[in-house]
């Protein structure tokens, strides 16, 4: 919050609305970020997608379901979200890039990676941010992530997690090298817990 003490027979005043309009400037400044990719699986026609490198100009992503791909130089809209873009070519050679993915970054990812898998809702894919960072993501460790609408909760060695929809948390696996994880996940739906995964 910004408070202004001037006198209104003071040229103060001009001075107080100068400087006002240069925070709202700074303020609306897109933020930048670097950026990697992975496909979990490709949507239909969107291989190749585009990300505005904050000069008004596209950089061209090819996805891959193989690896994490980037990082790319990008910027957030006014409300925090990454935007993966498709390129159409319309009338009289005009190019636009549309969106085909879109997630909000969260203030504490150090290292931010947009998962993707295919939807079938209005874009063409279904997004997640994931923190890649060593302090996020140590090694050794797995991440679940849960891109359904259902919450999971399940039990990895003797490690019990729960995720909530559209989420992803870290599992630091508690046995000794070498033994196999006794894993068994179930989700929640509409007459209760149900299992869907289990290795023993």
């Amino acid at each position: 919050m910004v408070f202004f003490l001037f006198n209104p027979h003071s040229p103060s005043r001009l001075f107080c609305v100068v400087f006002f309009l240069l925070v709202q400037l700074i303020g609306a400044q897109a933020q930048a970020i670097d950026l990697s990719v992975y496909a979990l699986r490709y949507a239909d026609d969107h291989k190749t997608v585009y990300l505005l490198n904050g000069d008004d100009e596209a950089v061209e992503v090819a996805l891959s379901t193989a690896r994490i791909v980037g990082p790319y130089h990008t910027v957030l809209d006014a409300d925090s979200n990454v935007i993966l873009r498709s390129k159409k070519e319309i009338e009289e050679g005009t190019v636009i890039y549309p969106p085909s993915a879109q997630a909000k970054l969260p203030s504490d990812i150090k290292e931010p990676v947009m998962i993707l898998v295919p939807a079938t809702e209005s874009l063409p894919y279904q997004a997640i941010m994931i923190d890649q960072s060593l302090e996020s993501f140590p090694l050794g460790s797995y991440l679940l992530i849960n891109l359904s609408p259902m919450e999971m909760r399940g039990m990895v060695g003797s490690n019990e997690v729960v995720v909530s929809s559209e989420s992803a948390t870290t599992i630091i696996p508690s046995s000794v090298d070498g033994d196999l994880l006794d894993v068994h996940f179930e989700y929640e739906g509409p007459k209760g817990w149900r299992t869907f995964a289990r290795t023993r």
